[in-house]
């Protein structure tokens, strides 16, 4: 039975890792769409359009490295994810209490 424990362990966290990259990634290019209307505005946006729109690209990018590295070696790797997910959503909360 220990052999069948850690197939199965990786198993859900290769789901886990894969679905949270998914979802981390398809945040982030929302997130980058709706800061973009930023843009639009009469007022100088630009530290708040990068803080929000590229910030959370660029840590969905490196939570999806980190966690497929992570995968390669046999690592708990559901967390790189979603600590990117977390980050990016955080980033751009600051981001959006500059616009304001």
């Amino acid at each position: 039975m220990s052999a069948s424990a850690p197939a199965e362990r990786s198993i859900g966290d290769l789901v886990a890792t894969l679905l949270l990259i998914g979802f981390s990634v398809g945040a982030a290019v929302v997130l980058f769409f709706v800061s973009l209307v930023w843009a639009i505005g009469n007022h100088d946006n630009t530290v708040a359009i990068v803080l929000g729109g590229y910030l959370p690209l660029a840590l969905a990018v490196i939570g999806a490295v980190a966690g497929i590295v992570a995968l390669s070696r046999k690592h708990r790797a559901f967390w790189y994810p979603l600590i990117a997910l977390v980050l990016s959503i955080a980033a751009w909360l600051i981001a959006l209490s500059m616009v304001r």
